[in-house]
């Protein structure tokens, strides 16, 4: 299968359908997450290979983003801010992440050097062939469009805590504890271009 990585404005309308059909197969459906997928973050890149009947086999997006989303710590709960309402968001406060526990990023950065840094998000990352080596390979197209088409300096991801080694042996550093995001724990994790 080949891998295609493609601009929101360079999907044909069958790419773009096939790609939410299987958003919604796997985020909406199979993990019975009611949310609303179309959120005004999929205008980035799309990086997806699709099987021989045309339906995506695997998927991710990418988008810049100026800034993390927050998680809220309440009633000793750690929850994703994007799952509460503004009286909870209120009510909680801020969970602070390894960045402002231990004053630098895991990968050594300092905070003028994450303010500064051109910081894009992967999500919506799903493979529905298993065995096949499709997620291994789609997590490095990802990584290469996030350095080579969008000029990123910096990759954040809200993973699911349970595949946490899969970012790892790519070189992703987790920066947070566990939060719950649509009821399924997840962590925040990033990964830093080297320098050429």
């Amino acid at each position: 299968m080949r891998f295609e990585r493609k601009r929101f404005d360079e999907l044909t309308a069958e790419e773009l359908y096939e790609i939410l059909k299987s958003r919604n197969e796997i985020f909406v459906i199979e993990q019975e997450c009611i949310y609303q997928d179309c959120d005004d973050r999929d205008y980035g890149y799309h990086v997806f290979c699709r099987d021989e009947a045309g339906k995506v086999a695997a998927y991710m997006r990418i988008y810049e983003i100026d800034e993390e989303p927050d998680v809220i710590l309440l009633d000793g709960q750690a929850i994703w801010s994007g799952n509460l309402t503004e009286e909870q968001i209120k009510a909680g406060m801020k969970m602070p992440d390894y960045h402002d526990a231990n004053g630098a990023g895991a990968a050594g950065t300092d905070a003028q050097d994450r303010e500064s840094a051109r910081t894009v998000q992967m999500g919506r990352v799903l493979t529905l062939e298993h065995g096949k080596g499709l997620g291994k390979i789609l997590l490095e197209e990802g990584i290469q469009t996030a350095w080579e088409q969008m000029g990123a300096d910096r990759i954040f991801i809200e993973a699911e805590d349970f595949v946490e080694g899969y970012y790892t042996k790519a070189g992703f550093v987790r920066t947070s504890d566990v939060f719950l995001k649509d009821e399924i724990p997840h962590i925040h994790m990033e990964l830093w271009r080297q320098a050429d």
